[in-house]
């Protein structure tokens, strides 16, 4: 069972910011509104399963590495 939770949004963070990309700029490689990725990496929402695929899509990781609690 896939449990998104806030440490998800951190890693969604954690990800952009390894990768050296800006907010602005993985919301627009992704097509996520800015205000919404700003929401989920501040843990204010949580990402749906399909912003969810898109994000790891953009940042080049699985979505295993997003969620897995290990």
């Amino acid at each position: 069972m896939i449990i998104i939770d806030k440490t998800v949004c951190r890693r969604i963070a954690h990800y952009r910011e390894k990768r050296n990309l800006t907010r602005e700029e993985l919301a627009a490689n992704v097509g996520i509104n800015l205000k919404s990725l700003i929401n989920i990496e501040t843990g204010l929402r949580i990402p749906r399963i399909n912003e969810l695929v898109q994000l790891a899509t953009g940042l080049g990781v699985s979505i295993d590495e997003l969620v897995n609690n290990e």
